[in-house]
């Protein structure tokens, strides 16, 4: 990391006003992910149905939705956790289309929690347990 990026973060200033486009309620053209904590586990899981507007191809939910919903379950469970966090590195593995209107089930767990990064797993599944992606990240201390 650059000593210029190290100070820009080091200064920054981290607040939820609930207009996330991941997880906030008051944004109208977000996805409103409400997920539930298990702080024992250090894990988080939500619910989210995508609708047609999030599409690709016809009926096919975007690819960037997908990475979207396993980076805002890594962040949003650190930040759940008192860690102000910011993705610094994700992996995704795309394991099967997600049809619009089919509801998923979305989860993450923090697997190493270090001094300056946090890494975490993220994984999107349907109802019938279908992994549909999953990622893993680094996520770095704000």
């Amino acid at each position: 990391m650059t000593r210029k990026l190290e100070s820009v973060l080091k200064n920054m200033k981290l607040s939820d006003n609930n207009r996330c486009f991941g997880c906030g309620k008051e944004n109208p053209l977000g996805l409103k992910i409400a997920f539930t904590l298990d702080r024992g586990n250090k894990a988080i899981k939500g619910e989210f149905t995508p609708r047609p507007e999030y599409q690709g191809y016809q009926g096919i939910t975007h690819g960037g939705i997908i990475a979207t919903l396993l980076d805002e379950a890594m962040v949003r469970l650190a930040f759940e956790l008192g860690i102000y966090t910011v993705t610094a590195w994700m992996e995704i593995r795309y394991t099967s289309p997600l049809a619009t209107g089919e509801k998923v089930f979305v989860s993450a767990q923090i697997i190493k929690d270090g001094k300056k990064l946090l890494e975490a797993t993220a994984e999107i599944t349907d109802s019938s347990g279908t992994c549909i992606a999953k990622a893993r990240g680094k996520l770095m201390r704000v």
